[in-house]
């Protein structure tokens, strides 16, 4: 599906979604950003310590589900099913870890971006406040000029 241009969404359509106002643009707040992450972060220990479980489940030995046919059976699905909730877990572990990851950097493109808008203001203002005053006489200005002189 391609991409969808903004502007052509109409007005109110995203409602009172946070972080946009009313002409659609988006504001970031960068310590919200981190606090995501942070908290994904924490929810990301849980699902590394479920793992522990995840593995001793998938060790649990094909004998243990029974030597019935019925039981027999079903191994073959259950082998199948550990395998597929392994990759899931192991797929989701790395999307949540890529998450974190793409708030923290978000927080900080934003935060380099003002720190560069900061730094050029900075320089601009020291720059305007070294500048001499034209009109004021220079000091290295003689009253005539000597021999040589351009002027």
């Amino acid at each position: 599906m391609p991409p969808v241009d903004p502007r052509s969404v109409p007005p109110g359509a995203y409602g009172n979604w946070p972080g946009l106002n009313q002409t659609g643009r988006l504001r970031v707040d960068r310590a919200r950003l981190r606090a995501i992450a942070k908290r994904l972060e924490s929810d990301l220990e849980d699902l590394l310590d479920a793992t522990k479980d995840l593995h001793q489940a998938s060790s649990t030995p094909e004998a243990a589900y029974g030597t019935w046919d019925a039981a027999q059976n079903l191994v073959p699905s259950i082998v199948k099913g550990r395998a597929v909730l392994a990759d899931q877990h192991s797929a989701f572990l790395s999307e949540a870890l890529n998450t974190i990851k793409m708030l923290r950097r978000t927080a900080q493109v934003y935060d380099d971006a003002e720190s560069e808008l900061e730094r050029r203001v900075a320089a601009v203002r020291i720059k305007l406040e070294n500048t001499p005053d034209p009109t004021a006489p220079r000091t290295t200005d003689s009253p005539r000029p000597g021999p040589g002189s351009l002027r």
